[in-house]
């Protein structure tokens, strides 16, 4: 997670973003917005420890693969299990077509595409065109990975929003 401040007001279908606010997001999506037009990142000290962790377990030991605390990146907006309602900012494949869906991952990240397809697999009737093309979803998601790790967040800014994201077309508006 990466938190960014707001440059210039934003908004989308269901988000509302203001100059000055603090947003945290997942590092890619971070990427995106921070590109010192819209929003800056911003550096912050690492948050202390949650006051309910366990007295027990060990200081170095490292988090649980998947918490349940609401708002994380690996919340899934809706149809993954009741801790997943709490981010509707989240993108929900329920809430898209195939097409869509399948445009999203090709820009996303392994844990984001991990998320997707496992809210898409735990709903009521998985999508096959979804579901079914996994293996080709995570291969590209990791080579997103590993081209982002290479980047300045800067630099991956500029190149999520050439084109769209999705090309290496110039950018026309």
């Amino acid at each position: 997670m990466a938190t960014i401040r707001v440059l210039q007001a934003i908004s989308g279908p269901d988000f509302s973003w203001l100059p000055g606010d603090l947003v945290d997001l997942p590092d890619d999506e971070s990427a995106k917005w921070a590109d010192s037009i819209r929003a800056e990142l911003v550096d912050q000290a690492p948050s202390a420890a949650p006051v309910d962790s366990d007295p027990e377990a060990p200081a170095n030991s490292p988090a649980p693969a998947n918490p349940a605390a609401p708002g994380t990146a690996d919340d899934p907006g809706a149809g993954g299990g009741e801790d997943r309602d709490d981010d509707p900012d989240q993108f929900n494949p329920a809430d898209h077509n195939v097409k869509d869906v399948l445009t999203y991952l090709d820009g996303v990240g392994e844990e984001e595409a991990l998320r997707v397809l496992q809210v898409e697999e735990n709903a009521e009737e998985p999508r096959k065109g979804i579901v079914g093309q996994r293996g080709s979803i995570l291969e590209r998601a990791q080579a997103n990975d590993q081209t982002r790790a290479d980047q300045t967040p800067v630099e991956r800014a500029a190149e999520t929003s050439r084109g769209g994201g999705r090309g290496d077309a110039i950018e026309t508006r």
